[in-house]
C-alpha cells in the first residue's frame, strides 16, 4: 500500500531531523526528503510549527509497544532499523527545553507508555521510573554505538516488576 503524501511527510520529517538535527530541519528538506512538491507541508500542516507537533505525535504513535512486543525488541527497533527516529526522538527533547508546546507532547507520549506498563500491572510511579531509565539506556546505547542485540532492556524492567509477553 502506497503512503499518502501526509504519511509521506511525517516519516520523512523524521528521518531528516534523525539525520541533520532540528536546527538544519526545513520543511522544503522535508518536501525535498519526501520526494514531494513545494507547498505541499503547508498544504496538510500550515506551517513549520504544526508540521513539527504532527511529526511530533506521529513519532510517538510509533515508539510505543507493538503487540506482542517484548522489551527487547522493541529497544533493537529503536536502536536498529528505526535508531533514525530515535535520535529524532531525542533532538526534540533537546528542542522542548525551549519549546513548552513540545515538551507537552512528549510528555504525552511517555504518558502514553506510562499508562501502557500500568495496564501491565506496575504502579504508576515505577512505570514513570521505567519510563526515564528505558530512555536512558537507549541514549547511552545510541551514543556508544552499541548493536542493538547487545542491549537487554528486560534486566530494567525485572528491576520495576514489569510484565511483558
Amino acid at each position: 500500500m502506497e503512503k499518502s503524501t501526509r504519511e509521506a511527510l511525517l516519516d520523512a520529517g523524521l528521518d531528516l531531523l534523525g539525520r541533520v538535527g532540528f536546527r538544519a530541519w526545513s520543511m522544503r528538506g522535508v518536501e525535498d526528503e519526501a520526494g514531494v512538491p513545494h507547498g505541499s507541508a503547508r498544504h496538510y500542516f500550515a506551517n513549520q510549527r504544526g508540521l513539527i507537533v504532527e511529526v511530533v505525535r506521529h513519532l510517538l504513535d510509533g515508539d510505543l509497544p507493538r503487540p506482542g512486543e517484548t522489551p527487547k525488541q522493541q529497544v533493537s527497533r529503536w536502536l536498529g532499523p528505526e535508531s533514525g527516529r530515535t535520535r529524532a526522538r531525542y533532538e526534540l527533547i533537546i528542542a522542548s527545553f525551549h519549546d513548552p508546546d513540545l515538551a507537552v507532547e512528549l510528555v504525552r507520549g511517555r504518558d502514553r507508555f506510562v499508562d501502557i506498563l500500568v495496564e501491565r500491572g506496575m504502579t504508576s510511579s515505577d512505570a514513570t521510573e521505567l519510563v526515564a531509565a528505558l530512555d536512558g539506556v537507549v541514549l547511552d546505547a545510541l551514543l556508544r554505538e552499541q548493536a542493538p542485540e547487545s542491549v537487554d532492556p528486560e534486566r530494567i524492567f525485572k528491576k520495576f516488576g514489569a510484565k511483558f509477553p
